[in-house]
């Protein structure tokens, strides 16, 4: 389904001031910054609930990934714009999106990132071991570009139904950064140390965040534990393009069934590893449900979900 085909937006910006009370930080110490140093990365998660890992791809890996999503981006909102716009969580219609199932489909450098070690490590370490040691999958996955006067997104967590907080973190999240991140182009706004609250997050406050600043080809890690929000792009000609992946455990149902939303031809010679995280084996905790009436192009794709990475 296309982006805007789904929930469409009930909120506009009236461009009258919030009248909501502010609810101030309560964190100190130094703001995670760009690094390399895996220690380093840990300490800022457990910390601040975010870090920063700095060059994971290299600038001109990001240019060209961004330069293919600017065309297709383009691309779709010639056929129809709202496969690309007027996302619900959006406050207004300038921000562009384009969903995971695109992506996927779209360019292999869009399927490898899937499965880079960066993502897989943090996942294991922080979601911890599962049954019969099954795969993790994608939960969600899309781009989101922010563009000039495009509103801060509502601050919030990653974290849908009722699960309580202090069952932990059920999803790991990972925003690659296609541009520079800076706070006058939007920016991703953080609430750190909001990963330790118990409490539900509100509607009713405007919490005090931070922008997550950080160069083309870093990737910005937290957990749906994390209050956090798209920045207002404020700049007079700067985009902001950030592409978002969460994984979850295989218990937990994923926002995109790739199997269904997935050419079978894209994933031809591809490793386990990316066929298990898009979903491809019919066992889920150790009870195998046989994909019988799945179309042989997808059956072919079947892989166990044991996890061998």
């Amino acid at each position: 389904m296309a982006v805007g085909n789904a929930i469409k937006q009930q909120v506009r910006q009236t461009g009258m001031a919030d009248p909501r009370p502010v609810k101030p930080l309560e964190f100190d110490g130094p703001l995670p910054q760009p690094t390399k140093d895996m220690q380093q990365i840990r300490a800022d998660l457990d910390r601040a609930g975010y870090a920063i890992a700095a060059e994971v791809i290299t600038a001109a890996k990001a240019r060209e990934m961004r330069d293919f999503l600017a065309a297709e981006i383009a691309r779709d909102e010639a056929i129809d714009e709202e496969r690309v716009r007027r996302f619900y969580t959006d406050s207004d219609d300038l921000n562009r999106r384009m969903s995971g199932a695109e992506l996927v489909n779209r360019h292999a450098f869009f399927r490898d990132i899937l499965e880079h070690e960066l993502p897989l490590q943090i996942t294991r370490e922080l979601l911890g071991p599962q049954t019969h040691n099954e795969s993790y999958l994608i939960h969600s996955y899309g781009a989101n570009v922010t563009r000039p006067g495009s509103a801060q997104q509502a601050i919030h967590r990653d974290r849908g139904g009722n699960v309580p907080l202090s069952a932990g973190a059920a999803q790991t999240r990972f925003i690659w950064c296609l541009d520079d991140f800076v706070e006058e182009n939007g920016a991703t706004r953080m609430v750190p140390g909001s990963h330790r609250d118990t409490e539900p997050q509100s509607w009713t406050v405007r919490y005090e965040s931070v922008p997550a600043e950080a160069p083309a080809g870093s990737v910005l890690i937290y957990t749906d534990m994390l209050l956090h929000g798209t920045g207002s792009n404020v700049s007079s000609g700067l985009e902001r393009a950030g592409v978002i992946v969460g994984y979850c455990p295989p218990w937990w149902k994923p926002m995109i069934n790739f199997p269904m939303t997935t050419d079978p031809q894209v994933l031809k010679g591809s490793s386990t590893t990316l066929r298990q995280l898009l979903g491809y084996s019919s066992v889920a905790i150790g009870f195998d449900e046989p994909w019988t009436h799945a179309p042989q192009a997808v059956k072919d794709l079947l892989v166990t979900p044991t996890m061998e990475w």
